[in-house]
């Protein structure tokens, strides 16, 4: 029974932190930065995916907002240096990262409303800062 909870809790942590050498530069420059990472999972031809990128990331006034507390990364679901831990299912999934050790803080998949997902981003973002 205990070598079972062993293996379990080896595998949750796998699934955790993420091993991404893709992300290495993005993690320094947010420790340095005081950011957490907003990693976007986008699928080709995926009608949700283009319309999140044009309404939320490539928007002026919401990609400004974003980058106050966030490095928005983005990457293709069959891109190599993607790691395979991540099994991404639905599309666009954004994930946010901690700098510190790319453990995953939090996850929202499927497209949102530009509105709603700034506020998320938000509240996430002080909820990791709330003790500094």
């Amino acid at each position: 029974m205990r070598r079972w909870f062993k293996i379990f809790m080896l595998s949750a942590l796998c699934i955790c932190s993420l091993k991404a050498d893709f992300l290495d530069i993005e993690r320094q420059k947010a420790l340095h930065e005081k950011k957490l990472i907003l990693l976007t999972v986008t699928k080709e031809s995926c009608p949700y995916c283009i319309k999140m990128q044009k309404e939320v990331f490539d928007d002026p006034k919401y990609a400004q907002q974003i980058a106050k507390k966030y490095l928005h990364v983005s990457i293709q679901r069959d891109d190599p240096a993607l790691p395979q831990a991540l099994h991404v299912k639905y599309f666009p999934t954004n994930l946010i990262l901690s700098p510190d050790n790319l453990k995953i803080i939090d996850e929202f998949a499927g497209y949102m409303e530009p509105v709603g997902f700034i506020e998320l981003l938000d509240e996430v973002y002080a909820q990791e800062f709330k003790s500094f």
